[in-house]
């Protein structure tokens, strides 16, 4: 009887243990396309801060991207060094955007409004994220001037 209850009470504890697992995975599965806006507004905005912890958090490791000068864009790139108060972002804004989920990857591509002292410059940006451990981070970026 002791060992039946004792075996009882492990198989509820996994079950609790494997359903707590399974409800926080399908927390970050369930993420729409507005929580993809607000991961790239939040993205902007710890650019222009730079919020350092934020940055490295929501980049991977193997970044890569493209922006407006020659070369491919390692996380070292946009992620500025311990101790760096420049940014290598003004203030920006994302405005108009589509964005497309692939299972643990997405896709969004929009407007954003880079908000310069002189004027406001427009970019297109495509950020492709992708789910590791449980965090939605950010794998690649391409950037490009509109018009160009």
């Amino acid at each position: 009887m002791r060992t039946w209850l004792g075996a009882l009470g492990l198989v509820v504890c996994i079950s609790l243990v494997a359903f707590g697992h399974l409800s926080a995975r399908t927390a970050t599965a369930n993420m729409g396309e507005d929580d993809f806006r607000k991961l790239e507004q939040a993205w902007l905005d710890a650019a222009a801060g730079p919020d350092l912890p934020v940055l490295r958090k929501m980049f991977l490791d193997d970044f890569m991207g493209t922006s407006f000068g020659a070369g491919v864009l390692s996380k070292s790139d946009v992620v500025p060094s311990d101790g760096v108060t420049a940014t290598h972002l003004p203030k920006c804004v994302l405005k108009d955007s589509t964005v497309r989920i692939f299972g643990d990857t997405a896709v969004l591509m929009g407007d954003v409004e880079m908000q310069v002292p002189q004027k406001a410059e427009g970019v297109r940006m495509t950020t492709v994220f992708q789910r590791h451990a449980g965090d939605w981070q950010i794998i690649a970026v391409h950037m490009s001037k509109e018009g160009q």
